[in-house]
């Protein structure tokens, strides 16, 4: 008997220590989960589609969140596309950020669907965007280039390794895919995913 209280005793004295090391958050594992507090940067993963209202109403509510955890996380967009949807404002948007205009582009191209009810998805569209942001000439010669092609599949690889079903999708440090609907919405989410990341980070 004596031996079970042992036991006992010693799951109680281990359960500060593993609460210490627990990550809050909601979310489902996809990869291998650091430890608590061991990450220098978090990796912050956003999968969108330029025409998901969703993923516009996360493009607003992270706006302030981006640049406050700038320092702390780097943010990095993985543009996808859905059945019978053109790829085109995907490449404008790699080519874009290649000449460090991948924000401006992302803004603009949620714009013109959101605020003015533009189908993005239209290569004329795209190109018409391209002229007007000053990108037309880089946009041409590089958007069919091997490395835009590149970008593109290893987009839709990780999606697939992740288990996407929709937009927005977001996966922390390669291995945890938030459950953003568990937070009540995407102004919420925007606030409390901060907790998730200092738990990564280093102290």
């Amino acid at each position: 008997m004596y031996r079970y209280l042992i036991i006992f005793l010693l799951l109680i004295l281990a359960l500060p220590l593993n609460s210490a090391e627990r990550i809050r958050g909601h979310y489902a594992v996809v990869g291998k989960v650091p430890k608590a507090h061991t990450v220098e940067k978090v990796v912050f993963e956003e999968f969108m589609n330029f025409g998901c209202p969703h993923c516009n109403n996360l493009r607003e509510a992270s706006i302030e969140f981006r640049k406050q955890q700038k320092d702390r996380v780097e943010f990095i967009d993985i543009p996808i596309v859905f059945r019978g949807q053109d790829d085109a404002p995907l490449r404008l948007y790699y080519v874009a950020r290649k000449l460090g205009k991948g924000d401006q582009i992302k803004d603009e191209l949620f714009k013109a669907r959101f605020t003015h009810g533009v189908d993005v998805f239209d290569k004329g569209i795209v190109n018409y965007l391209a002229r007007s942001l000053g990108l037309s000439e880089a946009f041409q010669k590089e958007k069919d280039a091997p490395w835009v092609n590149q970008l593109l599949a290893e987009g839709e690889l990780k999606a697939q390794q992740y288990g996407l079903t929709g937009t927005p999708t977001v996966v922390l440090q390669y291995s945890l895919k938030m459950d953003i609907g568990r937070y009540g919405g995407m102004d919420k989410f925007a606030v409390k995913v901060q907790e998730t990341i200092d738990d990564l980070l280093m102290n």
